[in-house]
């Protein structure tokens, strides 16, 4: 083996690493200031963490991000793809059914990365919800 080729093997796995950093961390940007955010850890040691925007009613924007395994992150991915777009009511339907129903099969021993997924996502849900209740002056609540 020469080192042409040593070299060309090496700057063809650097542009393939450089694209996935690329699409992974700039087409999924941190939410600045999200409306609703959560970070949980699953028994199985994995972190996942979804943020919020919502504007008028709706799911306008979400990020996603995890330290797991590749199913955890197509899991995390697909809550926060479901998320978008949603009102409050419509996000506390999807559950992991809804979320495994996206992605596919999930072999057995990884069901529960659906299950953080949506621990994760309503935890989110909540996280704004609690927030709003702050908003709200305590004269108006009843």
């Amino acid at each position: 083996m020469s080192i042409f080729t040593i070299f060309m093997a090496f700057l063809v796995l650097l542009a393939v690493g450089l694209t996935w950093f690329f699409v992974y961390y700039f087409a999924n940007p941190v939410l600045e200031n999200p409306d609703g955010i959560a970070r949980v850890v699953g028994n199985c040691g994995d972190t996942m963490e979804i943020g919020l925007q919502i504007r008028d009613g709706r799911v306008e924007a979400t990020h996603y991000w995890t330290n797991g395994c590749s199913f955890s992150k197509h899991c995390v991915e697909t809550a926060a793809d479901l998320a978008r777009s949603k009102t409050i009511a419509e996000l506390r339907k999807i559950n992991m059914v809804t979320i495994m129903d996206e992605v596919g099969q999930l072999p057995e021993t990884h069901l529960h990365c659906a299950q953080l997924a949506e621990i994760t996502l309503q935890r989110s849900v909540e996280n704004y919800l609690e927030r709003l209740q702050k908003c709200v002056p305590s004269s108006t609540k009843s």
